[in-house]
């Protein structure tokens, strides 16, 4: 069963989480502060149960389930309340609530609501399952083995005949609006009756955020595109951006394959400003140009990261996604291109910026990179990177601190060998004058000094915690002449490097 939480307090809400994920099969779908936050996740991500406390700020759970009934919301409601409130709680199940939990929270009494709701869900499947748009969502999620019966079943409940175009469609809906499966149902609605020679049937698949419909009619296939795209491509933001795709059926038992088909070209919905429904002919002719990854950009990124310009990171990353709006290839670049930018950004906080860098593998967003389907989610990724980058408090000391801190990581992993101002500069992508000045107003030292003290730190513990000869320790410090080792070590510390070895 697929459950939302939604409950103010945290330590109640990701309590609650944690002792359902202990103690059941059930999946934790999403987790929300307030009835506002709530509502837009029960619109987006449909789950069948949604255990919402009753009092929250900016909007309270009955006002939340109130709001998603009127959304045509099918899930059930279980309320949390604590023993002032359980004469409201009761109220509320008078309501239409299903069930409530009194706090504290016991796990046996959690345990047996959700059994007693999970029954209800599954009579309500069995149900549904013998309806038309039931046996389509088991043909095309592959849930059970179907039977020619079954075929039989769905042609019978569907009233399809078998001399009229028979077409599948499906949609992507997991980056638009939070509403827009509830849009998109309406407008399937509305386009069978306004054409009342269309068989439509449409099935939600909340896992995985898609819609597929099964319509047949006295009608063309581009005809159907255009019918098809002249509402569900209505009076949509320029962030939304729904993937929609179409083909014909030849016969009623290939529509999971049809299905399996059609996911395959939702990659194709990247191109930005096709407002259009996919087709077999869309996907021939699309993406036949050349892929380049932008070097050059990668360059300057890498470049305002280390400069600590700000604005120059913010200007060459809106570049970037411009350049790979404008690509004409294969889409499959796409992600590849924006999977390297991101792999580039997280090595740099690798070396600089550890705390950062674990953040970015939390949240897993190079997985989310590879199996991106919208250019907005891929966008979305490459933000939240900078977001996590710029976390600090005062943003472009924070970028500036990662240079010195990539410079003195480069040193304390290569300090042995020949190391110069220009060298460094040049690995970190700077000119030799602005690492210069940054060594001089981050560490109030300059790099040679703070080169030379590294060495003579490390010649230190190898003298007193080792039994090497000084010449194999002034070779191991980045020193290859012992001679100078020596006169560098005794201004340094005042003494020789033997002298300092016997020293107590």
């Amino acid at each position: 069963m697929r459950i939302l939480i939604v409950e103010d307090e945290v330590k109640i809400r990701t309590g609650m989480s944690k002792l359902i994920s202990a103690h059941t099969a059930h999946t934790i779908v999403g987790e929300a502060k307030n009835g506002k936050e709530g509502l837009e996740l029960i619109l987006r991500l449909h789950p069948e149960l949604v255990i919402s406390d009753i009092r929250m700020p900016v909007m309270g759970g009955l006002e939340m389930l109130e709001a998603a009934k009127r959304e045509g919301m099918k899930c059930h409601f279980i309320i949390l309340s604590g023993y002032s409130e359980f004469e409201y709680a009761q109220r509320a199940l008078r309501s239409g609530v299903d069930d409530y939990l009194l706090k504290p929270l016991a796990a046996e009494d959690v345990t047996a609501v959700l059994e007693k709701i999970q029954s209800r869900v599954q009579a309500e499947e069995e149900q549904a399952a013998e309806s038309a748009e039931g046996l389509l969502r088991d043909i095309l999620l592959g849930v059970r083995s179907i039977t020619e019966e079954d075929y039989e079943k769905l042609k019978d409940q569907a009233s399809l005949t078998e001399n009229l175009p028979c077409y599948l469609a499906a949609g992507y809906l997991g980056d638009a609006d939070a509403g827009y499966a509830v849009f998109a149902a309406r407008q399937w609605e509305q386009l069978r009756i306004a054409d009342g020679q269309l068989c439509i049937f449409y099935t939600m698949l909340e896992n995985t955020q898609e819609m597929f419909c099964l319509i047949q009619g006295n009608i063309g296939e581009d005809a159907l595109a255009e019918k098809i795209a002249h509402r569900l491509f209505r009076n949509l933001r320029q962030e939304d951006m729904p993937v929609w795709a179409l083909t014909k059926l030849e016969d009623i038992r290939k529509l999971q394959s049809a299905g399996k088909e059609l996911r395959e070209w939702y990659l194709y919905g990247m191109f930005p400003g096709r407002r259009r429904v996919l087709t077999r002919e869309c996907i021939q002719e699309a993406g036949g140009g050349d892929y380049q990854y932008p070097v050059q950009l990668e360059s300057r990124i890498r470049a305002s990261i280390c400069s600590g310009s700000a604005e120059g990171l913010d200007r060459d990353v809106k570049a970037f996604m411009e350049y790979i709006r404008g690509l004409q290839c294969n889409p499959l670049y796409f992600r590849k291109a924006y999977g390297k930018m991101i792999n580039v950004i997280e090595n740099i906080c690798s070396e600089v910026n550890p705390q950062a860098y674990r953040q970015m593998q939390d949240e897993h967003l190079e997985k989310t990179v590879a199996n991106a389907l919208t250019l907005r989610t891929l966008e979305k990724c490459l933000q939240r990177e900078l977001q996590i980058l710029f976390s600090g408090k005062d943003r472009k000391e924070d970028i500036r601190n990662y240079t010195i801190r990539r410079a003195m990581n480069y040193i304390r992993e290569h300090y042995c060998e020949n190391i110069s101002l220009e060298l460094l500069a040049d690995r970190l992508e700077i000119t030799p004058e602005y690492l210069s000045t940054l060594f001089n107003r981050e560490v109030g030292i300059n790099f040679t000094t703070f080169l030379k003290r590294f060495r003579i730190s490390h010649a230190k513990r190898l003298l007193k915690g080792t039994d090497k000869k000084i010449y194999e320790i002034s070779t191991e410090v980045g020193y290859n002449d012992p001679k100078y080792f020596n006169r560098v070590f005794k201004e340094e510390v005042g003494i020789s490097p033997g002298d300092y070895r016997q020293r107590d």
